[in-house]
């Protein structure tokens, strides 16, 4: 076995043996409304209302074009959205703004559906840092992997550290997208916390979940979240991640979203940087 490969292994168990896995009801449930919107900051406020009976099958899910869909910020008269195409309702003034609170209303039938979402001051990206795998050496030598003459230097992968600066009299959330040469990395979200931060600043990666190669183009999107929204979408990740030898359905997130919806609501500020991954060298790396 190659000795990248080994090194990945473990450090795949690494990074995933600390998440706790919570257990809330499975997704195969009756039929149920999904509520998906956000409030980003300086932007309009669009709200996705469906119904489903599987949370993870999109083909199961259909449009609701009757809702009533109403979003308030702080005491303010509420606005509200305008129906589009597929379920989707749009504000025509309301856009986010720091520091605010807003409150969603939907109205389907009977039924009454509530949320409230925080928009936290925009988080501050300050750098962009790239560690191939031969930087960790193997787990404290500083002399780094050896390859082996059969690698080429564009195969090598690399971590990419994201570093903020953290405000240390707040509790800090954040969600991380990451596009690499234009496209998003899907199917996986990356959300954590300031709880390994240190002093004011915190780096993040995801670790063996997202790793560039040599010449990539990788843009960041940090977004600041509240603890609501970052608790639904770590669940969420776990579930879309569950081993099925363990868990033969994966279970709903937890919604923010009262009256037994499914899906989120979410307030958001983000911060956005660009980096193109360099080949380094061995005998001279970067400092």
């Amino acid at each position: 076995m190659k000795p990248y490969i080994l090194v990945l292994i473990i450090l795949s168990l690494l990074f995933f043996s600390c998440e706790q896995v919570v257990d809330i009801d499975l997704n195969e449930v009756a039929p149920a409304i999904v509520i998906e919107g956000r409030v980003l900051k300086d932007s309009l406020a669009w709200v996705q209302v469906r119904q489903t009976t599987s949370y993870f099958h999109p083909d199961t899910q259909q449009c609701i074009c009757n809702a009533v869909v109403t979003i308030r910020e702080d005491e303010k008269t509420p606005d509200t959205l305008v129906h589009g195409l597929r379920g989707t309702y749009r504000s025509t003034g309301l856009r986010g703004k720091e520091r605010s609170t807003y409150h969603l209303r939907v109205t389907y039938g009977n039924e009454i559906y509530e949320a409230e979402a925080y928009l936290n001051e925009t988080p501050r990206i300050y750098s962009l840092t790239q560690r191939s795998f031969g930087s960790f050496g193997s787990f404290g030598d500083s002399s780094g992997l050896d390859f082996g003459g059969g690698v080429f230097p564009d195969t090598i992968p690399y971590f990419l550290f994201v570093d903020l600066y953290e405000d240390q009299d707040a509790e800090n959330y954040y969600m991380f997208e990451y596009c690499v040469n234009g496209e998003l990395i899907s199917g996986i979200y990356n959300v954590g916390s300031d709880e390994n931060a240190q002093g004011d600043t915190l780096s993040y990666s995801p670790g063996p979940r997202a790793l560039f190669f040599p010449g990539d183009t990788v843009s960041v999107r940090v977004h600041a979240i509240d603890e609501g929204v970052y608790t639904y979408f770590d669940q969420l990740n776990d579930a879309l991640n569950s081993n099925s030898f363990f868990s033969s359905t994966p279970y709903n997130p937890l919604s923010n979203i009262s009256n037994g919806a499914l899906g989120y609501f979410a307030a958001m500020s983000i911060d956005c940087d660009t980096t193109v991954i360099v080949f380094e060298s061995p005998l001279f790396p970067r400092p």
